[in-house]
C-alpha cells in the first residue's frame, strides 16, 4: 500500500496519523455493491466505542501501518476538514494545512502528499 510506504519512509520525521470519520458505506446508509460482494457489511456506528471498533477492523484488514484516531460520533474531523470521504492533508509544524488532498477516490494523490512532504522536510532544514 502506498501510504504504508510513505509512512515507513517519513515516519521519523514527521508526525503521521489515520483518522477514521464515519463510515463511508454502512449496510443500513449507502451500501455499494463491492461492499456486498467482499462481505464488507458494517452498520453505522452509533457510539464512540462502536466507531473505534470500526477503525480498528479497518486499519488492521487494510493493514494500515500508521497510528489511528477516531473521529468523534458527531464528526467534528470530518465536518472541520471535509473529509468524507478519502482526504490526505499535511499540516505542519504551525499548524496550518501545508496540503490538502482532493476528494478521494478519483482525486486520491498520495505521489503529491509525498511532495508535500518533501517541501516541508526541506524548508524545515537550516
Amino acid at each position: 500500500m502506498r501510504l504504508n510506504e510513505i509512512y515507513q519512509k517519513y515516519n521519523h520525521q514527521v508526525e503521521f496519523f489515520t483518522i477514521y470519520i464515519r463510515e463511508a458505506h454502512p449496510s443500513d446508509g449507502w451500501q455499494v455493491h463491492e461492499n456486498l460482494e467482499d462481505s464488507i457489511i458494517i452498520p453505522d456506528p452509533k457510539t464512540d466505542g462502536e466507531r473505534a471498533e470500526v477503525a480498528y477492523t479497518c486499519q488492521t484488514k487494510l493493514d494500515i501501518h500508521m497510528p489511528i484516531l477516531i473521529d468523534t460520533i458527531e464528526n467534528d474531523v470530518e465536518e472541520n476538514y471535509i473529509a468524507h470521504p478519502l482526504r490526505l492533508f499535511l499540516v505542519d509544524a504551525d499548524g496550518l494545512i501545508a496540503y490538502a488532498g482532493g476528494q478521494g477516490p478519483m482525486h486520491f494523490d498520495p505521489d503529491g502528499w509525498e511532495a508535500a512532504i518533501n517541501r516541508i522536510i526541506l524548508s524545515s532544514r537550516p
